[in-house]
């Protein structure tokens, strides 16, 4: 197995949790343990069909979701290990958006979740959240200013904000979980890249417009 690249991983890591429905099917199994198969559109009555069914196959595929038994109806579904360590991963990223209201003072889980990783997939702010010294590109730097991840001290550098620092604490819970999964990132990024969650991966900064499903669900993860 060719070696960890922390960086490479944590995007690749964060560009495939940020894919549409991930973290909505993941945090439901995780609250509630496996569902058989047929229970599977009752369990998520916000997804369509036709959209439940492309995500749940694609997260069998990315090595997150297991069928358990034999293959018919009554089978369950549950999440493999990768899929349910991935609930530390969660914890750290919705905490920190709660608590720097990120991408907006009233939003639910899914939704903190999924902007944060957009935030995330991105590299420049990565490398940026690594190594605050580097002087990221002119995107780069718009993004995390708008994000409130960087200011500019006296001497015209940038340096991370408190909540620079916190995503940094949440990062290295994300590159953990990358380097406890490399088969998952590695294949998950040899993957054609599938349809980002909602509208986010298209906007930069806090104001960022609501999931439709985050205020379905309530899950156990500490707030």
């Amino acid at each position: 197995m060719s070696t960890p690249q922390p960086t490479a991983d944590a995007v690749s890591a964060a560009a495939m949790l940020s894919l549409r429905w991930t973290t909505r099917i993941i945090s439901e199994l995780d609250d509630n343990g496996p569902i058989p198969r047929r229970a599977a559109q009752a369990t998520f009555p916000d997804i369509p069909e036709d959209s439940l069914q492309h995500g749940m196959r694609s997260l069998r595929q990315r090595g997150l979701l297991q069928v358990r038994g034999r293959r018919d109806d009554d089978s369950p579904l549950g999440l493999t290990e990768a899929g349910r360590d991935l609930g530390d991963v969660y914890e750290a990223l919705s905490r920190w958006a709660r608590r720097h209201d990120y991408p907006a003072p009233q939003t639910g889980f899914v939704t903190r979740v999924e902007a944060t990783l957009v935030l995330l997939r991105d590299r420049s702010t990565v490398n940026l959240l690594r190594s605050p010294s580097t002087t990221p590109n002119g995107y780069g730097a718009r993004r995390a200013l708008h994000a409130g991840l960087i200011s500019t001290s006296p001497d015209g550098r940038y340096v991370l904000t408190a909540a620079g620092e916190g995503l940094r604490q949440a990062l290295a819970v994300l590159t953990d979980w990358a380097a406890a999964h490399p088969q998952v990132v590695v294949a998950a990024a040899s993957r054609r890249p599938g349809r980002p969650t909602t509208e986010l991966h298209r906007i930069a900064g806090p104001a960022l417009p609501l999931a439709q499903a985050s205020s379905t669900h309530t899950p156990r993860l500490p707030r």
